[in-house]
């Protein structure tokens, strides 16, 4: 199965490299692995990837400044960090500089077939239409919004967006970037996947309306 998703993963461990670029070409996907992260910009430069597996512990350049340096440059690219020296730290800086997913090594391989599936939905690579995914976010928040009796404006203040942004979105007018959806996520103490995974069905559609 040819998934047309191509994912570049920046390892310097050649045999986890190896390991990793087995398994995601086994799961359908098109990937290369280099080793040396210096690379890892003129590569990106040279070929189109949809998704970035990058290691954050890595010699001559640490995994969060070729992040900050990938976004600069790429910013529709997705990355996932994999560390096997997790920290809260890192965690939150990584977000901070709008990777997608933070996975600790050694992890479950359905953590990362998870984490992939989320991905695609999130920047619209499978599936899922801009449209289609714009509606289901905004149904989503209406409804969770709705069921803990919260307002627009009650929203607004707890996560710092307008009114009108948080009106938009529920109205499936606009998309939510990531940094949006991380702001309700962690204002409403929900998984950001609540809002990507799963449809919302016609009876919480009905107490919404």
């Amino acid at each position: 199965m040819d998934r047309g998703i191509k994912i570049l993963v920046v390892d310097d461990d050649k045999d986890y490299n190896a390991y990793l670029t087995k398994f995601l070409l086994d799961e359908g996907y098109i990937v290369k692995g280099i080793t040396k992260p210096l690379d890892t910009i003129s590569t990106l430069e040279h070929e189109k990837f949809h998704i970035v597996i990058l290691d954050l512990k890595m010699p001559h350049i640490s995994g969060t400044e070729l992040l900050k340096q990938i976004k600069s440059k790429f910013q529709n690219i997705c990355v996932i960090i994999l560390t096997g020296y997790p920290s809260f730290n890192t965690a939150v800086e990584t977000m901070k500089l709008d990777a997608f997913d933070y996975l600790k090594k050694p992890f479950d391989l359905n953590d990362l077939r998870k984490s992939l599936s989320n991905a695609q939905k999130a920047y619209c690579l499978i599936g899922d239409s801009k449209n289609r995914l714009k509606t289901r976010v905004g149904k989503k928040l209406k409804f969770l919004r709705k069921s803990r009796k919260i307002t627009q404006k009650q929203l607004a203040n707890r996560t710092g967006l307008s009114p009108s942004l948080l009106s938009q979105i529920e109205n499936g007018q606009i998309a939510a970037s990531l940094s949006t959806l991380d702001k309700l996520s962690s204002s409403l103490n929900i998984k950001i996947s609540y809002f990507l995974e799963g449809e919302i069905n016609e009876t919480q559609v009905d107490e919404i309306k």
